[in-house]
């Protein structure tokens, strides 16, 4: 009998433990302009079509999985921290919305037109978390390039390499806002430099 009464009381206890622990889900995290940080329309327009195409991805950062770097060659991934679309897509329509948020260019398409002028496309060398100690940073090198439809050169080609600090550091939301905030910087370089170019070189655009 007291044998019986002592798995009751153990079954009951370990059930009510188990209930009371939080279940680990899945978190996923998108990369997106905030009101923060939109840029304001631009005041020069050119009469061309650009269409952006899917970025090109490192194959150990080509995936939903967040990878975490904790040292210098050494790569991990999260479990219940994701992407929430691959880093090829994601990062592909986050210069498409800055660019839409421009009127540099009149015709702007994301991934299929037709007889576009100019393409936008590029690689992403590195997207990832690093920690060191007690501290994170969001580290993100890539390459930006514009590219003429109809010759397939690359006449504007941007690259950059950052790795700005996480604040809070275990914040992986933070980690997001800031990943989309240095996205925005390099976003808003590239077109400076392609404004320079189609100023300098006042491209007709085709009908």
């Amino acid at each position: 009998m007291k044998v019986k009464i002592f798995m009751l009381v153990f079954l009951t206890a370990a059930l009510f433990t188990a209930c009371s622990k939080r279940i680990a889900t899945r978190r996923y995290y998108v990369l997106e302009l905030t009101n923060t940080t939109l840029t304001k329309p631009d005041s020069t327009s050119f009469d061309i079509k650009v269409d952006v195409r899917d970025f090109r991805v490192a194959r150990a950062f080509d995936q939903t999985r967040i990878a975490l770097r904790t040292n210098s060659n050494e790569l991990d991934y999260y479990f219940y921290h994701h992407w929430a679309a691959k880093p090829s897509l994601s990062v592909a329509d986050f210069v498409y919305d800055f660019i839409e948020g421009t009127n540099i260019f009149t015709g702007r398409f994301r991934g299929i037109s037709y007889n576009p002028d100019y393409l936008i496309t590029g690689d992403i060398k590195s997207l990832e978390r690093i920690q060191e100690h007690k501290a994170a940073y969001a580290h993100v090198h890539m390459v930006i390039e514009l590219i003429n439809a109809e010759t397939e050169q690359v006449v504007v080609r941007y690259e950059d390499n950052q790795q700005v600090p996480v604040e809070p550091a275990k914040s992986m939301n933070t980690f997001a806002r800031v990943t989309s905030q240095i996205l925005k910087h390099f976003a808003d370089e590239f077109l400076d430099q392609v404004q320079l170019f189609l100023e300098e070189n006042r491209p007709q655009g085709r009908q």
